[in-house]
């Protein structure tokens, strides 16, 4: 398992984390609908259905459905030696990275609610730091494996 699968297999473990913080910012009394961040909250808060959000089996199971189709394709379907897979395996490194920023933004954000409107910090400070940081963190971290998957060549 290289490193980019691990990141793939953290997504649910964040979408956990996202919930519990969820339940956090609930129980202190603010409204979702202004301070959710995480990434299908504005879908289920826009149709009304928050509390199927917040009670979370939804939302893990698309999660977890969505982190098995992201390593399968990974594992099972792309071929290191072909230029197409390799563009694929870029744009799927991206997306995971995406999901990773948001999740980690949404949870950050969740936990530190109280402090942040407490000390009156603008909450796009807040998530651009978190942002920056987990854009660094992954790129240090999705380096060495990124790059050894794409200089790969066929010794036919």
């Amino acid at each position: 398992m290289d490193s980019v699968d691990k990141i793939i297999w953290v997504l649910p473990v964040l979408a956990i984390l996202d919930i519990a913080s969820t339940f956090y910012v609930v129980s202190l009394g603010y409204p979702l609908a202004y301070y959710e961040r995480g990434f299908f909250a504005s879908i289920f808060l826009s149709a009304g259905l928050v509390y199927l959000y917040v009670y979370a089996a939804i939302y893990l199971v698309i999660m977890i459905g969505m982190t098995y189709v992201l390593w399968y394709i990974k594992n099972r379907k792309l071929r290191r030696f072909e230029m197409a897979d390799k563009v694929i395996f870029i744009a799927l490194v991206g997306v995971v990275c995406f999901f990773y920023v948001r999740l980690t933004m949404a949870f950050i954000t969740n936990f530190f609610l109280p402090y942040i409107l407490q000390r009156n910090i603008d909450l796009l400070w807040i998530n651009t730091v978190v942002a920056l940081s987990a854009l660094f963190t992954l790129a240090y971290y999705l380096w060495h494996d990124v790059t050894e998957w794409i200089r790969s060549y066929d010794n036919k």
